[in-house]
């Protein structure tokens, strides 16, 4: 997130001519995109649905994925207006990995795991920020949009971590349903 948005305003500007204020209007239309898909997931997918966190981050992971395609391959400024409907769902993989480390540690830990959180978002600028510029600037004669790629190679450690979570949570299900199941057959019997 923090390396896109260092290079998205350079990154308009030269793909399509962008001044100040349209590129506003994106960044406003962007947030509010995002906050409609976070609230969506949340009440849809969460409260409504009841699906576990893990598959929130699955859908979220895979939501900025295939904006990060649309943001690198746009040929024109109507497609990259789309790339945050695509990206719409993205807003719920932080909220989902909070969560989910909220359920694995215990009462007495969860200040040190909000700490740790913080930390590491903090320190994100000072490495995704000259890491995206140096890319934006080695592929912009070639391909402008090939910072959006890298963001989208980042992610899919995220997808497998997910995907991992969502295995464990499945495995633990089944545990519960086969030991329920032995007990009450054996109350029957």
């Amino acid at each position: 997130m923090h390396g896109e948005i260092s290079i998205l305003y350079i990154s308009t500007r030269y793909r399509f001519n962008w001044d100040e204020v349209k590129f506003s209007i994106f960044q406003a239309y962007n947030c509010i995109t995002h906050t409609f898909g976070t609230i969506f997931s949340i009440l849809v997918f969460s409260k409504y649905l009841q699906w576990h966190d893990s598959v929130l981050g699955i859908i979220s992971t895979i939501s900025k994925i295939a904006a990060s395609f649309v943001y690198c391959f746009a040929p024109n400024e109507r497609i990259f207006f789309i790339a945050p409907l695509v990206d719409i769902l993205n807003g719920t993989s932080l909220l989902a990995l909070r969560s989910t480390a909220s359920k694995l540690v215990s009462p007495d830990e969860f200040g040190k795991v909000n700490s740790i959180f913080a930390l590491v978002e903090n320190l994100m600028p000072l490495v995704y920020v000259p890491l995206y510029t140096k890319v934006y600037v080695a592929t912009m004669e070639v391909l402008p949009g090939a910072v959006f790629l890298l963001g989208s190679a980042m992610t899919l450690p995220a997808v497998a971590v997910f995907i991992w979570l969502f295995w464990e949570h499945i495995t633990i299900q089944r545990k519960q349903t086969k030991e329920n199941s032995i007990e009450l057959a054996a109350k029957e019997l």
